[in-house]
């Protein structure tokens, strides 16, 4: 043999009287006519979402989003072996991809092959690697989905097909190199084609003649190239679309706060006659369809949701197959498209829709970026404000809302009980202190003379367990020298269960009143004790008009121990264990401050619960269920509760007040022996001079 070795090529082949290049071509030329038809089609359901989603800007997000999300596998990795075993068979689709391009260029000029230098030789290397590589991942998958059968996945003969077509392309390419390696009598890329040698060295043990190891060349090199061109056409037809979906799902991905909801034009709607919410495909945006898509069938989501793992019927896996199905039944593949039809009740069951908490915890955990909350969120929009929908339960929190700004339905003057014995400056007390005799008013409006105004929050002023932690509050803020006031009885709620709910006009009503309210006294800075309220000042009132500094009291009380304006002596010797609030964790990534503090209290340990941080679980009360009867045995506080008690402490710390609630009702409920307390009464308990309120 020469020294520029030239390797055989299917195209020498002869079959049925024609030559292997005019089957090659006919091929392709069939199966991407097939493909680019049902790309065409499934190109129609994008056409027909009509609600616009302008995501063309933050480049730089968008692309570091691809280089971790999408090529690093990053959220892969929140289960490290499957993780890892998913990466391999991704990693490798992405090296395969070269010899896939060679291979049918080589079908029609040999030339075209990898060349044999530096460079083809770290490639086969590269190859040789991943195939081994991606033999793994498969026969790791072949053992969950057979054998294991993990209860997250979508257990159906689809999968298996896919994996066997994947492990099928590793075999045939390591027999179409080491047949002709063991045909040729040497390795053109010495030990760099490793496997492909190991494979040759196979054959040749076998004893195979030359037009035997000829006709394995030949029979895997069309093997290889009719798999390709099935797994291509298998791949828009069910879950693996994500294969070809899943890079533009992740660029465009939500780099507004995840916090923050679509703010709609309600009275112009109406106005038009058009439609709020979600009610058919139409209302979804492109970027809606691409999530539906993508989705993997991982279960990943599913596992992470806190109503699927109480027993409830919601599964976020669900909702993204329920409305990809109803999509593609009124555009098929085949045939004309139908009329739009009602996801509720036709796809989606109500009761899925009203069993989220909006934790959040579906989004966080999809390796792909999809947004199953938004969804969930504007089915709840449609059902609430165009059809008049919903469970019984919201209607006493509309009107208290309505009626009372609070969801409570109390009475405002309610709101300053718990400043009783405490002095607590209130604005519009300080603004009238302030007026001149003549009627004119200072420069500085009163919220600009102030470090902070403290927005309690209504489950903060009217439950009377954290009405108990607000005057810890206080009493850090006053030992810190911090100057702050309240609205007293002018704070309303911020409407954030109205709009969770699907309550949009009642939330925007809240928001403008509020928004003018603080405005009105020139507020620049905002601290608050609850995640929800945190979320929706910070988030979704610049929609309205406001803008504000805002910051959440374990922030404001990890800041001011780290710059010693109060100082902690008093020992707490507790095992402490921290339970993560969803609106200030997974919606606004705020964790370390309060274990900081937790970690300042002399004689404290701190010890984490299993499922915290990003994977921290809910308490059950987000979404409006804080005032939602669960069925007896399906709540998710006693869930959550079970979870912290693993951890075995003696005190669980929280910063939400409703998450204060739903754990000690948890806790007795269970009858367990668990102390239930805020960041700011531990903290509080543990400086000098404390006169902490009682816990009784």
């Amino acid at each position: 043999m020469d020294g520029d070795f030239q390797p055989l090529h299917a195209t020498d082949f002869v079959l049925l009287g024609l030559s292997g290049r005019a089957w090659l071509a006919l091929l392709l030329l069939l199966a991407l006519g097939f493909f680019g038809y049902v790309i065409a089609r499934r190109f129609q359901i994008l056409r027909a979402a009509k609600r616009p989603d302008p995501r063309f800007g933050e480049w730089g997000q968008r692309l570091g989003r691809v280089l971790t999300v999408f090529l690093g596998q990053k959220k892969m990795f929140r289960e490290p072996l499957p993780g890892l075993m998913h990466a391999l068979i991704f990693w490798g689709f992405l090296v395969y991809a070269v010899r896939t391009i060679t291979l049918f260029a080589s079908g029609f000029a040999p030339q075209l092959d990898v060349p044999v230098n530096v460079w083809g030789n770290l490639y086969f290397v590269t190859k040789d690697t991943f195939a081994l590589l991606v033999s793994l991942g498969c026969l790791y998958w072949f053992y969950q989905r057979v054998v294991v059968r993990k209860p997250r996945l979508t257990h159906s003969p689809k999968a298996l097909l896919i994996l066997g077509l994947i492990l099928l392309l590793m075999v045939t390419d390591l027999l179409i190199d080491g047949a002709l390696i063991a045909y040729e009598g040497e390795n053109p890329r010495g030990g760099w084609a490793y496997a492909s040698a190991a494979t040759a060295s196979l054959l040749g043990a076998l004893g195979l003649p030359s037009s035997a190891l000829k006709g394995v060349y030949y029979a895997s090199w069309w093997v290889h190239a009719l798999a390709i061109l099935v797994f291509l056409n298998y791949l828009p037809l069910g879950k693996h679309f994500h294969v070809i979906t899943a890079l533009p799902n992740v660029f465009f991905y939500k780099t507004r706060p995840q916090g923050q909801m679509e703010k709609l034009d309600v009275e112009g709607a109406f106005e038009r006659d058009e439609t709020l919410g979600l009610q058919t495909i139409r209302e979804l945006s492109w970027r809606d369809v691409l999530d539906l898509f993508s989705c993997t069938e991982c279960g990943r989501c599913q596992a992470e949701c806190p109503a699927y793992a109480s027993g409830k019927i919601l599964s976020p896996k669900e909702i993204i197959l329920e409305l990809r199905d109803h999509a593609y039944e009124e555009i098929p593949l085949f045939g004309k498209p139908q009329e739009p039809r009602d996801v509720v009740p036709l796809s989606v069951k109500p009761e899925e829709i009203w069993a989220c908490t909006t934790c959040m915890a579906c989004v966080e955990a999809c390796p792909i970026e999809i947004n199953q909350l938004d969804k969930i969120l504007e089915m709840r929009r449609n059902q609430v404000m165009m059809k008049d929908e919903y469970p019984e339960f919201f209607v006493e929190v509309f009107k208290g809302l309505d009626g009372r700004g609070n969801p409570w339905n109390l009475t405002p003057d309610a709101r300053m009980e718990w400043t009783k014995g405490l002095d607590v400056p209130v604005l519009g007390e300080l603004a009238a202190q302030k007026a001149n005799p003549d009627g004119g008013s200072h420069d500085k409006q009163p919220g600009e003379e102030i470090d902070y105004l403290f927005w309690v929050g209504c489950a903060t002023a009217f439950e009377p367990r954290n009405q108990r932690a607000a005057r810890s509050f206080v009493q850090i803020l006053q030992k810190a020298g911090v100057k702050f006031a309240i609205l007293g009885e002018e704070e309303s709620c911020t409407g954030d269960p109205a709009r969770r709910i699907g309550h949009e006009y009642l939330f925007q009503i809240q928001a403008e009143r509020n928004v003018e309210t603080l405005n009105r006294y020139g507020v620049k800075r905002i601290v608050t004790m609850c995640p929800h309220c945190y979320n929706t000042l910070k988030n979704e009132y610049p929609d309205f008009g406001g803008h504000y500094e805002v910051v959440h009291h374990t922030e404001l009380i990890d800041e001011l121990i780290a710059q010693g304006r109060i100082q902690l002596s008093k020992e707490l010797r507790k095992r402490i264990t921290y339970h993560d609030s969803c609106y200030l964790g997974r919606y606004n990534k705020v964790y370390d401050p309060q274990r900081r503090a937790i970690d300042a209290i002399p004689g404290a340990q701190r010890v984490e619960i299993a499922r915290s941080r990003s994977k921290g679980m809910c308490c059950g009360a987000g979404g409006g269920l804080m005032w939602v009867e669960e069925e007896p045995g399906k709540e998710v506080n006693q869930l959550r509760l079970q979870q912290i008690l693993e951890a075995q402490p003696e005190v669980l710390a929280t910063s939400c007040p409703f998450c204060m609630i739903m754990m000690e009702d948890g806790i007795k409920n269970k009858g367990v022996e668990l102390e239930s307390r805020d960041i700011a009464e531990l903290v509080a308990e543990a400086m000098e001079d404390s006169n902490a309120p009682s816990r009784d």
